[in-house]
């Protein structure tokens, strides 16, 4: 088998969130931009479908609002006719984003809603099946939510247990269509550090619960993305090849989420151009004969189609040859 069928490339519509890119003033409000792609989601859904064919990668990741699954669903008026319109691109369904901290701490804290996490897992899982994708990725919950605001803190191995808990509960429920959960490692979550996730990932069932790395999120958080994917290359069926230029104390973070995130931006860069050690993160998927999704994601690109295809250059470049 060779390389480039044993590792698929794809990318996350979050890279394609730009407001420049669209032609939309900066002081856009992120819930103006949501407003204004569900005003007319065909027209943002085909472009950034074309986007991604010529970007060159065959895998599209649904992303958090506006780019999610109920949008593009929306934009096609069914999950038939949206498979139709990856097709004619010949592009596939890598897998599907949600926030998880909802449907996992909600669950945890009011025992009444257990049901319609499930329900909303299950009906996630079932709209995937219908497009021939298994994966869903689940965002993880806020560290500082569990440490009294100190996103720095470390979480209680009870609250990992609880955690745990109903992350194998929302993997049964995505089961029966053929999907499983992939936990998002978002910086400064509880599924971020190495020792909480290898407590998480023992907790839950391998057949339904794995790990969707992005070395990018690690880095930010001051983990090793390589060490976690030493330690858990079986558990990864998808991955982000996002990289970072270093560390980011979350104690600087202030403001809105959208701000927030906009300062996390500055450090992430693209794949080869930040400190990851992709040469060896490349030979611990040669060793393990690694097969799946490698999601080239760069959130809000001001040129998401130039910047995706300079990873991928990177990637063959570099990257492909160790596998030979």
């Amino acid at each position: 088998m060779s390389i480039t069928r044993r590792i698929r490339l794809g990318t996350d519509l979050i890279t394609f969130f730009d407001l420049s890119y669209w032609g939309l003033a900066a002081e856009t409000s992120y819930e103006e931009w949501i407003r204004i792609v569900e005003a007319d989601p065909h027209h943002y859904f085909e472009r950034m479908f074309d986007g991604c064919v010529e970007a060159g990668v065959e895998g599209v990741e649904f992303a958090p609002p506006p780019g999610g699954l109920a949008t593009a669903l929306s934009a096609y008026g069914s999950a038939a006719k949206l498979g139709s319109a990856l097709r004619s691109r010949n592009l596939t369904v890598s897998s599907s984003f949600t926030f998880g901290a909802p449907l996992i701490m909600g669950a945890i804290e009011n025992p009444a809603f257990r049901s319609k996490a499930d329900d909303e897992i299950r009906r996630h899982a079932d709209f995937l099946a219908e497009l021939g994708c298994g994966l869903i990725v689940l965002g993880a919950v806020p560290r500082a939510s569990l440490t009294e605001g100190d996103p720095n803190g470390i979480v209680p191995r009870s609250d990992l247990a609880r955690i745990a808990e109903q992350i194998d509960k929302l993997g049964s429920a995505a089961a029966p269509a053929g999907v499983r959960l992939a936990l998002h490692t978002d910086a400064y979550s509880v599924c971020s550090r190495l020792e909480d996730v290898c407590e998480i990932l023992a907790n839950t069932s391998p057949d339904t619960v794995s790990l969707c790395l992005d070395a990018g999120h690690v880095t930010l958080d001051s983990g090793d993305a390589v060490e976690m994917l030493r330690s858990h290359v079986e558990r990864v069926p998808i991955m982000h090849w996002k990289d970072c230029i270093g560390p980011l104390n979350a104690a600087d973070l202030r403001g809105p989420i959208m701000d927030r995130h906009a300062v996390m931006l500055t450090h992430f860069r693209i794949l080869g151009n930040g400190i990851v050690d992709w040469r060896e993160w490349q030979r611990i998927l040669r060793d393990a004969n690694w097969s799946g999704w490698a999601i080239a994601e760069i959130d809000m690109s001001p040129d998401p189609i130039g910047e995706v295809r300079a990873g991928i250059d990177f990637f063959e470049r570099e990257l492909a040859p160790i596998h030979k």
